[in-house]
């Protein structure tokens, strides 16, 4: 019989409060101040076998919770049996029952009555509800009170939905962010590094952010909601916890973490039980369960074998588990505490009561701490979730499982159906700058996008008609992703996950979109968060731009701006944007243009041509021109009358063709007067060139030409090696007599300088220049011309400063070699010949041979090419002298005796000894390197130039020697080249001791007194010629040579040309031969090897080919373990 019925006395209530009164004053009251500080929460209620049951859940503190039930059922003698036929008979008595070792004790005592605190407060609670309430409405408040399991799982399930709303709602706010400050300091006392959040507040309609307000990094971590998931890493990595007490609490946990896998932890308890430590993964199960779907009177009847083989009328429910591995969590079976490793790690420990497990669960999110501590603190036995509330929770099973993991059955999980994911790109832009990259995978059945080729392969999803399993291909996603990354250079980006990079800047995020952009439908699409994309805004072309030029002192000032959607950006960001290849270049806040394709181009070279100082870009007279043909007609364009004046002038040089100056007495070549005619043309536009010409095509007589022109103007200064000056004087009187050379080197130098005036030229060396600098500085000279330019290729020599001190109208220098060996020597001539063309030394190595020459970049190549091609008119003799003698190049291999052979290896391996190790500094490393590298050429040549007691003969000198015997009994002359003097002196001794005549030069041979010796060696005295290189590789007319010898080759194959064309120039009517001799097996063959790479940095830059290179220290150690092969 039920105690509750339809038909209970009016005086129910009244009867339920007097047994539990009655209850209430069993108890002692020293029980009163432990009850009452007790908290009671709402019981369970049932009623069964005549009894009423309350069943209480209490929860002291951290201790595992326990039960109380109280028990309220009709008062009757036991004499009587069931006497009582009605509930109008009834009368009521109250028990109480507590798990709690207070009532153990008490229920111990004589009178075996147990009492405790806890029966006390639930007998308070259950007194109180009824007193207030009259009996109707007590039936009706416990009627509520009865257990309703299907509804409690839809309180579960809602719980659950609304918790994970608002986990993800915090991710998605984006009102808020954190800013880091870094701050570098030698203060001992914070240390030398600070690193502080500033949490930082969008502005109305989104109009930048705050300034920000400091906040502890503690602090940062127990606020949801503000900063990422890398913030929160931070934020625990640069805490202080606020107390002793929070340090301890972090550290308890991290230990028992550390004690995972230990063989030797047991519970602290009498037995020291042992224990093991494991980790796992907390998650949230739904199982199912079987019904009757029939109330007991629709089951009245039925046997059990016939309900069970019905199934129409048994329904399936799901139960709500928490698990972690080979547990089902019950809350009163299991010890449970939440807490953390770090403030930004949460982690559960699960221990099994009656077991011998204890599992440390770190969870997947920060933000699932909420979700997890509402299931670990709810009783899920009596938990059932129907259809509807399933559907709801399954629905949303992605969100879910971003934060927890959910094991769904079969039944609730839905079909298989193969994956259809595309490629795709989630982009969202940094603070301050650059982006956020992941490359995901997207479906529209997913709820959350997945990393590719991450496990699981089945993964849930969720379409109109409910949840389905999508069956991934792993494998193939990793291979296209692995395309993806690989085509757009994804990976060049910092890596920050698996799958997830960030663009550091803003420049590497438009280089990545303006790869995306360019390969149109074949890359993957880019999602953006709402709001906060990145736009481009169309293209950029030349009719946006407007460009003004302005007068200024020596120079155009020339400014721009670019219109784009209505946005103006500086010419000068234009260019940057440009030189530092970015594609793409900013007009607004997060917005960007494209530069098309073929005004990139044109922006290049225009940047080329322009020097940026102090915010203004300067254009050079010599490159007014090129800037002029780059801005073309289709920008509009505000020009100064300067600048037109200056361009109608220029328009006239195209047909300003002059004839050779009749008082010249020379008869032109045609690629003389078309070189006289260049330079006339740069004369009166009033820019510098250099006449590049192969040796011995005339530079000095077209260069007279004008001079000619130009005589009535003031003096001339001609700068020449000391061994050049003299064939100054003689070409000046023979071919432009009405010049006046004088030289400038004995008698009285100041008078010389000013007495010059219109028709005089002052001929002095680079020596004399230097040394009397200032007085050369403090003359106005017409014209200065530089003859063999190349002495002053090193920009930072005081014999190169002191010539661009000099003031001149018009600069012109004359080389056969601008460029030896890198472009520095380029930009040297330049910067003295035509100042502000090619701009500072910073900017010309950054824009032009750092490309060139470690890069290889042809298209810089071509650009500088093209800027310097107006200012330098190189001819060789292959293409301009048809009829100059045909030149043919011989190499003789020398064969090393034994002897020499191994004192040549010995040194070869000391040096390889000392120079491996690396205690020198940078400067002096490279002076030992280049000690030894001279030391073992000249034990290719002879060892006695190192060991003068060397007494076995050399193998060069003996096949010199035999040469020698060929070519005199043809009846032929030879030039012979050494840059060692020494080597000089021991052929010496070999022709002394022969009988055989000679000529001998070398840089301690007095000018006139060589002149003296090229005169003779022209008229027939001497088969021989010995000479320095570098004292006679220049400047010298000795055509009665038809035969060359380098005895030892040097490192620029330009020199050595330099002093084959000593022979082999204009006058020359016999073929040229030109032998070298090479020591087999030595460093000579390496530097054989380099002169194509020299010869072709000289192509590369002016005649247009294609490859420059300047050797430092490793590359002169490499010559020397060459010899390794």
């Amino acid at each position: 019989m039920e105690l509750i019925t339809e038909n209970l006395p009016a005086a129910f209530g009244l009867l339920l409060g007097e047994a539990v009164s009655r209850l209430v004053d069993d108890h002692d009251q020293s029980l009163d101040k432990r009850a009452a500080m007790l908290r009671v929460e709402t019981p369970k209620f049932s009623q069964s076998d005549g009894k009423m049951c309350f069943e209480f859940r209490m929860r002291p503190g951290r201790k595992l919770p326990y039960l109380v039930n109280l028990e309220i059922e009709p008062d009757v003698d036991e004499d009587d049996g069931d006497a009582i036929e009605s509930p109008l008979d009834l009368s009521l008595r109250a028990s109480v029952n507590c798990a709690c070792a207070e009532f153990e004790r008490a229920e111990s005592r004589r009178d075996g009555r147990g009492r405790c605190s806890c029966t006390l407060a639930v007998a308070w609670w259950v007194h109180e509800q009824i007193s207030r309430r009259n009996s109707e409405e007590v039936l009706l408040f416990l009627s509520d009170l009865k257990t309703d399991t299907v509804a409690a799982g839809r309180d579960v399930v809602s719980q659950l939905l609304k918790l994970t709303d608002e986990a993800h709602a915090k991710e998605e706010d984006t009102t808020t962010r954190v800013q880091w400050r870094i701050k570098i300091s030698n203060n001992q006392l914070y240390g030398p590094v600070s690193i502080n959040p500033f949490v930082q507040r969008l502005k109305k309609n989104s109009k930048g952010w705050s300034k920000g307000r400091q906040t502890p990094a503690f602090d940062l971590l127990r606020r949801d909601g503000e900063g990422t998931a890398v913030d929160s890493q931070i934020a625990a990595l640069t805490s202080q916890p606020s107390s002793e007490m929070n340090r301890e609490y972090y550290n308890l946990f991290q230990s028992v973490d550390l004690l995972v896998g230990h063989p030797n932890v047991a519970w602290d308890d009498a037995s020291a039980t042992p224990i093991e430590v494991s980790r796992g993964e907390i998650s949230v199960a739904l199982q199912p369960v079987e019904i009757d779907s029939l109330d007991d009177e629709e089951r009245a009847g039925e046997t059990q074998i016939e309900r069970e083989s019905d199934p129409a009328k048994r329904k399936t429910l799901y139960r709500v588990a928490l698990q972690v591995p080979g547990i089902d969590i019950d809350i009163n079976q299991c010890e449970l505490v939440l807490g953390n490793l770090h403030p930004a790690q949460p982690v559960v420990l699960i221990a099994e009561t009656n077991g011998n497990r204890l599992i440390i669960a770190a969870l997947r999110d920060r933000r699932a701490t909420r979700l997890i501590s509402y299931l670990l603190k709810s009783d899920l036995h009596e938990v059932l979730v129907d259809d509807d509330a399933a559907h709801q929770l399954t629905m949303k099973i992605g969100q879910i499982g971003s934060l927890v993991r959910v094991d769904l059955p079969d039944q609730l999980a839905g079909p298989l159906e193969e994956i259809q994911a595309e490629m795709v790109l989630e982009l969202r832009p940094r603070g301050g700058a650059g982006m956020f990259v992941r490359l995901s995978m997207f479906d529209s059945r997913l709820q959350d996008m997945m990393r590719p080729g991450e496990e699981p392969a089945i993964v849930p999803g969720i379409t109109d008609q409910g949840p389905i399993r999508l069956v991934r291909d792993t494998k193939a996603e990793r291979e296209r992703a692995g395309e993806v990354i690989h085509r757009f250079q994804i990976n060049q980006l910092a890596p920050e996950e698996p799958y997830g990079w960030v663009a550091q800047s803003d420049e590497q995020a438009l280089d990545l979109l303006a790869r995306l952009y360019d390969a149109g439908d074949e890359a993957p699409r880019m999602i953006w968060p709402e709001g906060e994309t990145i736009r481009v805004r169309g293209e950029i072309t030349p009719s946006a731009l407007r460009v003004q030029i302005d007068d200024s002192k020596d120079w155009f000032g020339l400014s721009g701006t670019i219109s784009v959607a209505g946005q103006e950006v500086n010419l000068e960001d234009l260019l940057t944007a440009v030189t530092e290849r970015r594609a793409l270049v900013r007009v607004g806040d997060r917005e960007f243009a494209k530069i098309s394709d073929g005004f990139r181009k044109r922006l290049e070279q225009l940047g080329d041509t322009l020097v940026a100082d102090r915010g203004t870009l300067k254009v050079a007279d010599a490159a007014v021109p090129a800037v002029q043909e780059l801005l073309g007609t289709d920008v509009t364009l505000e020009v100064s009358a300067r600048w037109s004046q200056v361009i109608e002038n220029l328009d006239s040089l195209a047909d300003y063709h002059p004839t050779k100056p009749e008082s010249l007495d020379v008869d032109f070549r045609d690629y003389q007067l078309d070189g006289y005619r260049w330079l006339a043309r740069l004369s009166r536009w009033g820019v510098g060139g250099i006449l590049a010409d192969d040796m011995g095509l005339g530079k000095t007589v077209q260069t007279l030409g004008v001079l000619v022109d130009r005589a009535a103007g003031g003096p001339t200064l001609v700068v020449a090696p000391t061994s050049v000056g003299e064939n100054w004087v003689r070409e000046t009187q023979r071919f432009a007599p009405q010049l006046n050379p004088v030289l400038y080197r004995e008698g009285n130098r100041q008078q010389v300088i000013d007495a010059a005036g219109a028709g005089d030229l002052v001929i002095v060396s680079y020596q004399l220049v230097q040394r009397d600098a200032k007085r050369f500085a403090a003359k106005q000279w017409n014209t200065l011309v530089l003859d063999e330019a190349q002495f002053i290729k090193n920009a930072q020599t005081k014999t190169s400063r002191a010539i661009r001190d000099l003031e001149a109208d018009w600069r012109i220098a004359l080389s056969g070699t601008p460029l030896e060996n890198h472009l520095g020597e380029l930009w040297s001539l330049l910067r003295t010949i035509s100042p502000g063309l090619l701009g500072s030394w910073d900017r010309f190595r950054n824009r032009f041979a750092d490309p060139i020459e470690r890069h290889k970049d042809p298209e810089r190549r071509q650009s500088l090419a093209r800027l310097v091609r107006p200012f330098i008119l190189r001819r060789t003799k292959e293409k301009v002298l048809r009829e100059l003698p045909p030149r043919t190049e011989i190499t003789l291999q020398a064969h090393l005796s034994t002897e020499e052979r191994a004192m040549y290896d010995e040194a070869r391996v000391a040096a390889l000894a000392e120079l491996s190790g690396g205690d020198a500094k940078p400067g002096e490393h490279r002076m030992r390197t280049l000690a030894w590298l001279t030391k073992l050429r000249q034990l290719a040549c002879h060892p006695r130039l190192v060991d003068r007691m060397w007494d076995k003969g050399s193998a060069k000198l003996s096949l010199l020697d035999s040469l020698v015997d060929e070519l005199r009994d043809g009846e032929h002359r030879a030039l012979i080249f050494s840059q060692f003097v020494k080597h000089l002196g021991l052929i010496r001794e070999l022709l002394d001791e022969r009988g055989i005549k000679y000529q001998y030069l070398d840089g301690a041979t007095p000018a006139k007194e060589r002149q003296r010796r090229v005169d003779a060696f022209q008229e027939g005295e001497g088969e021989l010629f010995l000479i320095s290189l570098k004292a006679g590789g220049t400047g010298l007319n000795l055509t009665a040579a038809d035969y060359v010898i380098h005895l030892d080759p040097w490192w620029n194959p330009a020199v050595e040309d330099q002093a084959t064309d000593r022979a082999h120039r204009i006058g020359q009517e016999r073929p040229v031969t030109v032998y070298r001799l090479v020591a087999s097996g030595t460093i000579e063959e390496q530097i054989l090897e380099m002169h194509a790479d020299k010869r072709e940095l000289v192509a590369g830059v002016l005649d247009g080919t294609d490859r420059a290179a300047k050797m430092d220290t490793e590359d002169l150690i490499r010559l020397i373990k060459a010899g390794d092969r």
